[in-house]
């Protein structure tokens, strides 16, 4: 199996880093770009085509059924759901007798007066007064107004220059005496009262003046306050729009025989422009429906030939969200291009019939005539779909440079790259590992029944969390579904079982008492596609039976045996961070002088390529390479990484026997069952090999460094107590390296004899003994 993306290095990096570099496969990153962009162009254009399809059969849908916008036809509809209304309210009630619109109007007028009627001519008289009176308006802010007067005794409203004016009013018997009266009738009475208003007056039902709807109301009201109306140019000629389109004079028209006829605005026309606009809608969702069919379509077709849905429970564990375009760049690129194309064909649908309507003769109408063509709910649409696209893609972009960023660095260790991408995790998906992890604990303090074990796990988890946020993005569930279907488009074919294997690892606290529930980790896998039922807990228990293998102990605990519990002091217990330990021994002398926290970011920035600033990955791009892959075989071959002797010197033998499990898991359950893989399995095994063969010598280097030290102890017996004191520390340190050194041999040899197991190869010693190299630094004698 090929790499996905090889890159190339010059013959010097070569050099310098040992690295073994196959002119054969390797070709530079701006080819290989050029490539996948083409072959995604390609591949799109289906897509593409698909949503272009869409958009057509819906403009076709708007066209044929939906045509213009007729104004008449919606306030005639409006009026008759306002009849049927006002009849409906009627005839709940008892005394009711009566069949018609024109009787119902008055039953309700009769038995529902309202104590805003008792200032109709200071508002304007009865074709003015429903406008100017708040309370006469059906929607909240009438509400309001009407609860106003019941409590204060006073009518609000505007005068017939636009100015606010309150009028008192007295009458007893429409004013509540107490406040559940008051209640009653500023809401119950004026609910009935309106419904007799919005048909008209009972001498001219269902065509008289009504009462303004929602949103001339809240025009009406905006255009009294005195914000509003300093903000305006000409608030004369806005006030008396409002006016003239209430009482129909703005929209009026002349019919062929010369007759005027008014359009009233009011709540009946709102109620049918409501409806014109639904079903303008209709062929509009029809669109987003159509776009998302034939995207879940093609990305199903595409699960399936790549073998990522192979049988029915395969298809089960495919989330919803993977099938559905909105938040992908190209389920976004359909969307745009189908509401681009439903809009285009609808607007060439009306300019086609404005022009056969006026007979091919440009006048003035024909603006209006064609804008009423127009779909406007597609046209909003439309815009909508555009500021999600270049949002989405924008952000894709962004990621993909620093993606490429990261590539085009390299692994930092001059690894074969044929064995090194199978363990290298980038930043992406590092995010990956980080944000499974933090799910996964979140869940696991949620189900802590213990209130008080509870807070404890949330304050120690918090400093894993303030650590981990300034680094990574911590994605839901969501986020991470679409962040793996992004990443599934470049990485390698294990990946993801590179980070369960890494997730399994995940200890988030660092108390010893309080217990985690790892299985929390397969209940946040089990929602995300591509991974395997109960895997983190499958590599979990394998990692735990291979480091109890290679001590040689029949039971091991893991926070024990892989020094997880000593390591999260400092990292917060993620597997992946073991890095701050390792990482000032791989930067070397760049980090010199520094300790603490300041060592370990300098540290794993030097090794990330430089700071942010510099243009390299920065701390991240640090953690991202040591993480599940660069540490893991990268500790084990030579060229520009630390060896595991070197490591060894630091105390890291425990990282040692968690890396030698976690290869061997690695290399048995993922590897081995790619094409290649034994080949694959081999060159890592020869990794270990020559490894060791640089490592065991070492042991003889402490040997001789002690004998050195003993004797310069010797030869200055009378030094001063400070010098014997550091003497001996140093003994101690040595003793102590050497210790660590010997485990550390122990465990490799036990993972190139269960590697040649795997592989077939029964020489155990071969490679692993070989001719024993003498240390380079020989401790000078006298």
């Amino acid at each position: 199996m090929q790499s996905e993306r090889h890159i190339e290095g010059t013959k010097d990096e070569a050099s310098q880093s040992g690295s073994r570099i196959d002119e054969d496969t390797t070709i530079e990153i701006e080819d290989i770009e050029e490539e996948n962009n083409s072959d995604q162009d390609e591949s799109h254009r289906v897509d593409y085509m698909l949503a272009a399809g869409c958009g057509i059969i819906s403009g076709a849908i708007d066209s044929l059924w939906v045509g213009k916008f007729d104004f008449d036809r919606a306030r005639e509809w409006g009026s008759e759901r306002v009849n049927e209304f006002v009849m409906a309210v009627a005839k709940m009630d008892p005394e009711y007798k009566g069949d018609d619109v024109k009787s119902a109007i008055r039953f309700l007028e009769k038995k529902y007066p309202f104590v805003g009627d008792r200032a109709t001519s200071e508002f304007g008289g009865g074709r003015q007064h429903h406008l100017r009176d708040f309370s006469h308006h059906m929607s909240l802010g009438g509400l309001a107004f009407s609860l106003l007067t019941q409590f204060t005794g006073k009518v609000y409203g505007t005068d017939q220059h636009g100015v606010f004016m309150v009028v008192p009013v007295a009458d007893e018997e429409l004013i509540g005496k107490t406040i559940e009266e008051k209640l009653m009738l500023g809401a119950v009475r004026w609910f009935f009262h309106m419904v007799s208003d919005m048909a008209g007056s009972s001498g001219s039902a269902g065509k008289g003046t009504g009462i303004p709807g929602p949103i001339l109301s809240l025009m009406k009201q905006l255009s009294a306050l005195p914000l509003f109306k300093d903000a305006m140019t000409d608030e004369a000629l806005f006030r008396k729009m409002l006016s003239k389109l209430f009482n129909g004079t703005l929209l009026k028209t002349v019919d062929e025989e010369g007759k005027k006829i008014y359009r009233r605005f009011d709540l009946r026309a709102e109620l049918g422009i409501a409806h014109e606009l639904a079903r303008q809608s209709v062929p509009v969702l029809v669109n987003e429906c159509l776009v998302c069919v034939c995207y879940a379509a093609r990305r199903l077709y595409t699960m399936c030939s790549n073998g990522e849905v192979h049988d029915f429970k395969s298809l089960l564990s495919v989330g919803l969200d993977a099938l559905l375009p909105h938040g992908s760049p190209l389920g976004t690129r359909m969307v745009t291009i189908a509401t681009g194309v439903f809009s285009v064909v609808d607007m060439t649908d009306g300019a086609i019939r404005t022009l056969m309507r006026s007979g091919g003769k440009l006048n003035p109408g024909m603006v209006s005539d064609f804008l009423l063509h127009v779909n406007v709910v597609g046209v909003v649409r439309f815009v909508f779909a555009v500021h999600t696209d270049y949002k989405v893609h924008a952000k894709a972009k962004r990621e993909t440079r620093l993606q490429a960023k990261f590539h085009g660095r390299g692994n930092g260790y001059g690894d074969d790259a044929s064995v090194m991408r199978f363990f290298e995790l980038d930043m992406a998906q590092a995010n990956m590992v980080v944000s499974i992890e933090y799910q996964a604990a979140r869940l696991d303090i949620e189900q802590t029944k213990n209130k008080k074990t509870r807070e404890e796990k949330e304050r120690e988890f918090s400093d894993w969390e303030n650590d981990n946020c300034s680094e990574f993005i911590l994605r839901d569930k969501e986020a991470l579904v679409n962040e793996i279907h992004r990443i599934q488009r470049y990485a390698t074919p294990v990946w993801q079982k590179l980070v369960a294997l890494e997730a399994s690892q995940f200890m988030p606290y660092q108390s010893k008492k309080l217990k985690y529930d790892a299985a929390t980790l397969d209940m946040v896998c089990s929602d995300l596609p591509g991974f395997e039922d109960k895997e983190c807990t499958k590599y979990r228990k394998a990692v735990i039976k291979e480091t109890s293998a290679i001590k040689g102990v029949k039971k091991a605990v893991l926070a024990g045996c892989v020094g997880i519990g000593v390591v999260a002091v400092a990292t917060g217990g993620a597997a992946y961070v073991f890095a701050p330990a390792i990482a000032p021994i791989l930067a070397g002398p760049s980090v010199a002088g520094l300790s603490g926290a300041a060592l370990t970011s300098a540290s794993l920035a030097a090794v990330g390529g430089g700071s942010l600033a510099a243009g390299g990955l920065g701390m991240s791009g640090g953690v991202a390479l040591i993480a599940g892959g660069g540490a893991l075989l990268g500790a084990v071959t030579g060229g520009g990484a630390a060896t595991l002797g070197t490591w060894v010197l630091a105390n890291q033998d425990a990282y040692v026997l968690n890396t030698c499990a976690k290869l061997i898991v690695f290399c048995r359950d993922v590897l081995m069952e790619i094409d290649g893989g034994v080949e694959l399995v081999r060159q890592v095994r020869q990794s270990v090999c020559e490894q060791l063969r640089e490592t065991e010598p070492q042991l003889d280097f402490l040997g001789q460094l002690k004998q050195f030290i003993k004797q310069s102890g010797s030869r200055d017996a009378d030094s001063d107590p400070s010098a014997k004191r550091e003497r001996s520390e140093a003994l101690k340190g040595i003793d102590k390296s050497e210790k660590n050194m010997k485990r550390s041999v122990k465990y490799m040899r036990k993972c190139v004899k269960e590697l040649g197991k795997v592989t077939g190869i029964t020489d155990e010693n071969r490679g692993a003994s070989g001719a024993q190299w003498k240390p380079v630094a020989q401790i000078e004698k006298g």
